[in-house]
């Protein structure tokens, strides 16, 4: 299986270094914090729980300004002011979040508990709103002529042993901007990203959301409880999550020119093939035709390319390698430089990654690391 013919496509500007690491709302996969931000904000939340409302304020403000990428402070400062019925500063706190962060901020925004009384105001809702609008469409303008990746964003969580198993993978699908060498979140999904496709017209990304694991003594291992989500890439609008029924023992995606198709195998060992319109699987047909391009997720992981995923305008190209210590990474090749990698120091892949202790594990026939020219 290889990787998604033209998931490297640098539509605006070509790589010109490695990836940078800094700048407001475009930080490292994954965002480590300072110490000094996460003992302010800590120190804020004590406060908060409390009641102490208007020190806990003084606290986030000063987590924020030492790190102007770490989320929590920005969120909890809005907290801070609507426990106090300051509505319209906690309005004003959660649209700069919103705009500073579209993904994952205006979802934290939507579904924090504490500022659930601007979601009763028709004019803060409003406001909310329309700052959703706008900031999606600047993340939709960010994003394109970006490359795609998976990314762990913690540590990976180990699956020993046999039953069923929650699989709590800590992986999102991120942007890389060539022209920066930063990166912005594509995905807020809990964690709970295991592989990608994009379109061939470069407009939706269809990935698989995780379930559990299931292993038994005696049978094949398997997914369970499987869900399909598409994002636009125009508009950043998510559809509906699509809950593949029943024990799946390998789920193929790839894209056949009409759109992304989606590949089943069962328990029993039965295929079935769809076509994913965003919010239903559409019979296409019960014949198994092994793709030539796509990604098979089974209960190993991510089937990744073998093969360098190459953008020919500016000579670059990316694969999925593993380094020294076994963990997997993207590497860029880069013509007549240094290679490097995406910082991504919990693992990455091009279009997912394999699962801890898995046996059978792709990640062993990955192309090993090499030293960079």
């Amino acid at each position: 299986m290889t990787g998604l013919a033209g998931v490297f496509l640098f539509l605006g500007a070509c790589p010109s270094a490695a990836p940078e690491v800094t700048g407001p709302g475009q930080t490292q996969v994954p965002h480590l914090p300072p110490q000094q931000a996460m003992d302010l904000n800590r120190e804020g939340k004590l406060l908060y729980r409390d009641g102490h409302f208007a020190e806990a304020r003084a606290k986030y403000e000063a987590s924020k300004k030492a790190d102007p990428d770490f989320l929590a402070p920005w969120l909890n400062l809005a907290c801070a002011h609507a426990r106090e019925d300051r509505f319209a500063e906690a309005t004003e706190q959660a649209v700069a979040l919103i705009r500073h962060a579209y993904v994952p901020g205006a979802r934290e925004v939507m579904q924090a508990a504490d500022l659930g009384a601007l979601q009763i105001r028709p004019q803060t809702l409003a406001e909310l709103q329309s700052a959703q609008a706008e900031a999606a469409l600047e993340w939709a303008k960010a994003v394109q002529g970006a490359f795609f990746f998976v990314a762990r964003t913690q540590p990976p969580v180990r699956l020993p042993g046999q039953g069923v198993l929650v699989l709590g993978v800590n992986q999102e699908i991120y942007a890389w901007l060539p022209g920066s060498g930063r990166y912005l979140p594509l995905t807020a999904e809990d964690g709970r990203v295991l592989a990608f496709v994009q379109s061939s017209d470069g407009r939706h990304i269809v990935f698989a959301r995780a379930g559990r694991l299931v292993r038994m003594p005696g049978q094949p291992d398997l997914l369970r409880g499987l869900g399909l989500r598409q994002l636009d890439l125009a508009t950043m609008a998510l559809g509906p999550v699509l809950d593949l029924p029943g024990d799946v023992r390998e789920l193929t995606m790839w894209d056949s020119g009409r759109g992304v198709e989606i590949g089943v195998a069962g328990q029993s060992g039965g295929w079935e093939k769809f076509r994913f319109d965003g919010a239903a699987l559409v019979p296409a047909g019960a014949t198994r035709v092994r793709p030539s391009r796509g990604v098979a997720l089974t209960a190993a992981g991510v089937t990744s390319s073998k093969r360098a995923v190459a953008d020919a305008a500016c000579g670059f190209s990316a694969r999925d390698e593993v380094d020294a210590q076994g963990l997997p990474r993207v590497r860029i090749l880069a013509p007549k430089r240094k290679d490097f990698f995406l910082d991504a120091r919990f693992g990455a892949g091009l279009n997912g990654l394999p699962f801890p202790d898995a046996p059978n594990s792709p990640s062993k026939a990955l192309s090993p690391a090499r030293k960079t020219r």
